[in-house]
């Protein structure tokens, strides 16, 4: 973690790269002119998000003035550095994080933006305002809502859709009245119905005035249902484990340069695999760990077609005919690409078969996207 970061700083890049992982959490980005661009910056696929994090003891002075007070500061400042950020964003080709290291923004045309200010330090003793706030929705998360967002939405993917299904609540004419609740219990309307979150007539589609009560995140989470789902989930954290090993083959340029002025095909595989939503990678991790065991030896290779109109072929070859391998590899993600008229894109793995007492491990990734 960089030195300098506040506490609460810490706190949110801590969450970021555990949720997005490493390689696409930027804690404390350089702007313009040598100058901290936001507290913390996620840029992953066509999605930035920015998070302003401030933390402002609340004073009561026991009418409107300290609830202001605490707003502009805790707020307002919050939210007028995330529009200069994107602001920034919207014309820069790429930035520099505080460690040096050169990022790559995705194609101008491409970019989609989530503001997010982490407003702590109210202790729910405030009105909390959030939603379109002169330019553009901002979201807001305080001490109750932080954790239970990042541990809900652990993927870049399922966070970036759960803050659309919001923004969307609002523009379609939604009114939920908080009864002491926070944006922890509007996610836990979300997990339970979907982006709908509820609120609207199933059969006119007409928003409904709905008043949203203190602790229904909290039964949620000690719900059997929500535990057994959590059970079920358990497994796909292989693959974010498969990710961060090909990420630290990155980092160190043990695959291939982090500092070239353009984004690598590897690179991009990395983020397809990012991009899939945490049901998803289940799936594809309990099919990778099946796939590699000793009973499916004679198994060549195993599909798996998964979210964003992506798929995932995964084989297997000894490190000493890597080229071979990989060309292998290659011809089979496009045999997939030609057969699956709905994938647009194909990631290709291969690895060599545990055994024992064998010295000497390799992996090779594939890249291939043809959108048409």
């Amino acid at each position: 973690m960089p030195p300098g970061l506040t506490p609460s700083e810490q706190l949110v890049n801590k969450l970021g790269a555990i949720s997005f992982l490493r390689l696409w959490t930027h804690p404390n980005p350089v702007g313009k002119g040598g100058k901290e661009l936001c507290d913390c910056l996620v840029v992953c696929g066509p999605h930035i998000i920015i998070f302003s994090v401030k933390e402002i003891e609340y004073r009561d002075t026991g009418d409107a003035v300290g609830w202001e007070r605490w707003q502009k500061s805790a707020i307002e400042k919050s939210v007028k550095q995330i529009w200069g950020a994107e602001r920034w964003l919207q014309v820069a080709d790429g930035l520099i994080r505080s460690d040096g290291r050169e990022i790559t923004l995705p194609p101008k045309k491409d970019r989609r933006f989530h503001r997010i200010t982490v407003s702590l330090g109210g202790r729910g003793k405030v009105p909390l305002k959030w939603g379109d706030l002169g330019h553009g929705f901002v979201h807001l998360l305080d001490e109750y809502s932080l954790e239970a967002t990042f541990n809900e939405l652990t993927t870049v993917t399922d966070f970036v859709r759960y803050l659309s299904a919001a923004e969307s609540l609002f523009e379609r004419g939604a009114t939920p009245v908080f009864m002491g609740a926070g944006a922890e219990d509007l996610l836990a309307l979300y997990v339970q119905n979907g982006p709908d979150f509820g609120l609207f007539d199933p059969d006119t589609g007409q928003p409904a005035l709905a008043f949203i009560h203190e602790g229904v995140w909290l039964a949620l989470t000690k719900s059997a249902d929500y535990l057994a789902r959590n059970r079920d989930l358990a497994s796909s954290y292989a693959w974010d484990n498969l990710i961060e090993s090909f990420a630290q083959d990155l980092l160190t340029d043990g695959m291939f340069d982090m500092f070239r002025k353009e984004v690598t095909q590897n690179e991009l595989a990395l983020v397809a695999m990012a991009l899939q939503p945490r049901c998803h990678r289940a799936n594809l991790a309990d099919a990778f760990l099946e796939f590699l065991r000793p009973i499916n030896a004679r198994i060549a290779a195993r599909l798996i077609v998964a979210d964003n109109d992506t798929a995932f072929v995964f084989t297997t070859g000894d490190s000493a005919e890597r080229e071979f391998r990989g060309r292998e590899l290659m011809l089979r993600c496009l045999v997939v690409r030609g057969r699956c008229k709905s994938v647009k894109t194909v990631i290709g793995i291969a690895t060599d078969r545990p055994k024992k007492g064998r010295q000497g491990h390799s992996s090779d990734i594939v890249y291939l996207h043809i959108p048409h």
